[in-house]
């Protein structure tokens, strides 16, 4: 998580047993299209995991020490995987899972585009900094959040232009605000307000902050497939 090691392992903690019982849920209710959306605070508490090891190595923000390598580089990419990459795929696949059994046809036709044109753009994204790690330049900035700095086009594309930031944001939440099920509408416009949120508060350290607001967001999850009419299913 964006503010020490210790919140992120704890986040971490909670999170994955949390969306594995929701996928049980889930699985339990016979409603296969919820369970890519169940799994989503399981993957945000893997990415939680991820920045708890990228604190670790450097430093716990203690100043005069340097980053452990290559643990500082791999986790940072790995964390950046989920950030660039990861949640274009992951949302609109869920959202399409759920569509293909609540939908008519146009819709889930879309939708099933949408999955695919962000599988092509997060890979675009994130790509790059798989093939040259030492792209990502994480610290720790005066306030105690940490910073991905990245020398790719892509990243200042979606971190500094409007229009970048535009695509990445409406392929995550478009998908969930399409769909029939008022509920997962609810979670995308929780979503629309954690990044107008992060926005106004912590825009220098945008993907570590935000990904906090989110990881606390999925805990929605659990009501969304707890639900009685998805029980009585």
């Amino acid at each position: 998580m964006c503010f020490s090691a210790s919140a992120s392992y704890t986040a971490s903690a909670l999170l994955m047993p949390l969306g594995l019982y929701t996928h049980h849920l889930a699985a339990e209710a016979k409603r296969p299209g919820y369970r890519p959306l169940a799994l989503v605070p399981f993957f945000f508490g893997v990415q939680q995991l991820i920045e708890g090891m990228v604190w670790t190595g450097l430093g716990h923000g203690a100043e005069g020490v340097a980053p452990i390598q290559p643990l500082t580089t791999i986790t940072s990419v790995g964390f950046l995987f989920f950030a660039y990459c990861f949640w274009m795929i992951w949302i609109p696949w869920s959202a399409y899972s759920i569509a293909r059994f609540s939908e008519n046809e146009q819709k889930k036709h879309i939708l099933r585009w949408i999955w695919g044109i962000g599988t092509v753009l997060g890979l675009s994204f994130w790509l790059p900094l798989l093939v040259h790690p030492p792209m990502v330049q994480p610290a720790i900035e005066t306030g105690g959040r940490i910073v991905y700095n990245v020398n790719s086009i892509f990243h200042n594309f979606i971190n500094n232009e409007p229009v970048g930031e535009l695509i990445y944001w409406c392929w995550i939440v478009i998908p969930l605000i399409a769909l029939k099920d008022k509920a997962v509408k609810l979670f995308g416009l929780l979503i629309v307000l954690s990044i107008i949120l992060t926005m106004i508060t912590y825009s220098m350290a945008f993907n570590s902050v935000w990904c906090f607001y989110s990881a606390i967001l999925s805990v929605v999850v659990l009501w969304i497939v707890n639900r009685p009419e998805m029980r009585s299913a």
